[in-house]
């Protein structure tokens, strides 16, 4: 959506590659301000962690397991995604170079989220921008791109599926808020969210 707006900025995942031992450090990211934090369900996080560890990146070989053996490993799993969280948070929260949004008001309601992320990187962009640009982050819109191969001139390998019949190999596989439900039992889904809560972090 930013990108339909001419923000032009560039996008990074703050040092979490699944292929390195441990994260990059947040003083590397904060020299390039002003910075845009994008925070997301650690839960549903997790969950699209594992598909992009085993279907989009697994000629790496990096994890061989099942999905609740993924969400319990300390290197991957949903302690990974709270590590990760808590240290952009506790480095962020209180900066005005920084903007934190939420992928889920991102859903909800994308035209006033988005209104407030342009106005904060001094974009004025008119009604009529704006809703070209949510139509054109819409998840129908984006998996098309992805499936016939739209998104390459832009994006590259980032927006490819692995295969084009393994709908779990896209990049834009899903975005469903709160899609964990449909994987995790209600007892995944505890241990889960008793991790939370000993990081402060809530969905």
């Amino acid at each position: 959506m930013l990108d339909q707006l001419v923000v032009g900025l560039d996008y990074t995942h703050g040092g979490s590659a699944f292929h390195r031992r441990d994260f990059r450090s947040v003083e590397a990211f904060l020299g390039k301000l002003p910075l845009l934090f994008l925070h997301r369900n650690p839960i549903d996080t997790t969950i699209s962690g594992y598909f992009h560890v085993t279907k989009r990146e697994a000629w790496r070989g990096l994890f061989q397991g099942d999905l609740l053996s993924y969400v319990r490993d300390p290197r991957f799993g949903i302690e990974r995604t709270l590590r990760f969280n808590a240290m952009w948070l506790a480095a962020i929260s209180e900066r005005d170079d920084v903007l934190i949004t939420r992928y889920e008001t991102l859903h909800s309601d994308a035209r006033s989220e988005l209104r407030r992320i342009a106005k904060w990187l001094n974009v004025e962009p008119d009604e009529e921008k704006i809703t070209k640009a949510i139509d054109a982050g819409r998840f129908d819109s984006m998996r098309s791109k992805e499936s016939s191969g739209q998104s390459d001139e832009c994006y590259g390998h980032r927006l490819r599926p692995v295969d084009r019949t393994d709908s779990d190999s896209f990049k834009v596989r899903r975005g469903i808020v709160g899609g964990y439900k449909d994987y995790l039992t209600e007892n995944e889904i505890s241990y889960c969210k008793n991790i939370m809560e000993r990081y402060g972090i809530s969905e």
